[in-house]
């Protein structure tokens, strides 16, 4: 057999193991969802928007500024339980694909002659102004995952209700980022519609939240240090395909929507698909700043070109001027032994 071969099936089994090994626990998180407002850098005009907070303890009904959902850091084979307080005025849901739980999707007859019965949630939900409900999901698959709304998601996902759930770690990863893209169409927010084909048209594109002006100086994110293995852990929460490009070394794609390739693929940049998730290695060869970009060309801001998903990948700097931060804050607590 081919000696690349064999280092292939031997560096996926080795990456395999290393996510399996890790300790199940159990854990436990209060989430909101929130009336929101999110103002694009080089405007003063604020967006609608509805977003995932850690639950405050009731609704106060003030719109509060709107990132992504706190990213959820769990380990493999754990219990993941989410309790949901509901504050906005339409029921909404929580649901993780490729995490396996007990789905009890919600229906309505529809308006039509017919009398349809057709499908609204997913999954069971918290009731509009403060109800309640809890999810919970058991023996918890290593990888990268998108939580969402699981009610009315071509409304309620492109209104901002998402955010990342990474379960395990990568035993030749010495540090990690988290790349979420995701886009904002602002005529859908005021009043709030449902996106579709013909009428979804974003101007604002994002990654971990945020999206750069025209002539901004361009977001840095600490990716440690050179010759040092890097976890990139791309996702995507919006309606639309964007490819990543770093600029630079190759990228070892390893794993796709939590599933580990048999074959590691190198390339320089990946497609990803709405509602996908990519975990790439990437080893930066010197110290530097290395863009990574869409090439999809997701490169503007309200229809003006140099601006949009593009950030940098430092190495090599111990300090990282950084101009957004992921929201890490409201991880999962460890609840169990």
């Amino acid at each position: 057999m081919n000696s690349t071969i064999i280092n292939n099936v031997r560096s996926a089994a080795f990456l395999l193991a290393a996510l399996l090994l890790t300790t199940a626990s159990s854990y436990a998180l209060d989430l909101a969802a929130v009336e929101a407002e999110w103002t694009p850098s080089g405007s003063a005009t604020p967006i609608s928007m509805w977003g995932f907070v850690q639950d405050p303890g009731s609704c106060s009904g003030a719109p509060v500024p709107w990132t992504t959902g706190p990213d959820q850091v769990v380990a493999t084979g754990g219990t993941l339980t989410i309790s949901l307080r509901n504050c906005l005025t339409e029921p909404v849901s929580l649901v993780i694909p490729g995490q396996l739980t007990i789905l009890t999707p919600q229906v309505f007859v529809d308006d039509s002659p017919e009398g349809r019965t057709r499908v609204r949630a997913f999954t069971h939900e918290a009731t509009a102004g403060g109800g309640s409900a809890t999810y919970t999901w058991n023996n918890l698959k290593p990888g990268t995952y998108l939580y969402q709304s699981g009610s009315h998601p071509a409304k309620q996902i492109q209104m901002g209700l998402y955010g990342a759930l990474k379960v395990g770690s990568y035993v030749d990863a010495v540090n990690e980022v988290t790349l979420l893209y995701s886009e904002v169409d602002p005529t859908l927010h005021s009043p709030v519609s449902p996106a579709t084909p013909l009428n979804y048209k974003p101007k604002y594109f994002l990654i971990n939240g945020q999206s750069f002006a025209p002539g901004e100086a361009v977001p840095g994110i600490a990716a440690g240090r050179a010759n040092e293995t890097l976890l990139i852990r791309f996702l995507n929460a919006g309606l639309m395909s964007h490819t990543p490009v770093v600029q630079g070394p190759y990228m070892k794609i390893i794993a796709e929507d939590g599933n580990l390739y048999p074959y590691p693929r190198e390339q320089y940049s990946a497609l990803l698909a709405a509602g996908k998730t990519l975990d790439a290695l990437w080893t930066p060869e010197k110290e530097g700043s290395f863009a990574v970009y869409d090439r999809s060309m997701s490169l503007s801001s309200n229809g003006a070109p140099g601006g949009g998903m593009l950030v940098h990948l430092d190495a090599g700097t111990r300090f990282s001027w950084i101009l957004f931060i992921p929201a890490i804050t409201g991880m999962g607590t460890p609840v169990g032994p």
